[in-house]
């Protein structure tokens, strides 16, 4: 169960790049070649804050595996 709306945002955007990535293995699996990155949106400008600053917040304590996830999907840049 979530505790804020930020947090609820920020999780089903670490289950969205869950499933881009198993996407793309399965992609992958039949040579099927992507051209630039993965784009998942999301419209909640706190979810998109805590992914791009590392900075710890006080409303991240509960997502911090996710926080973690998701920026280094990002530094990669898929």
């Amino acid at each position: 169960m979530s505790r804020s709306l930020a947090e609820s945002e920020f999780r089903a955007l670490a289950q969205g790049i869950c499933e881009l990535l198993w996407i793309k293995i399965i992609l992958d699996d039949l040579k099927v070649d992507l051209k630039g990155p993965m784009k998942l949106y999301c419209d909640n400008k706190s979810a998109i804050e805590i992914a791009h600053n590392p900075v710890q917040h006080d409303r991240t304590k509960h997502v911090e595996i996710d926080r973690h996830f998701i920026k280094e999907i990002l530094d990669k840049g898929l």
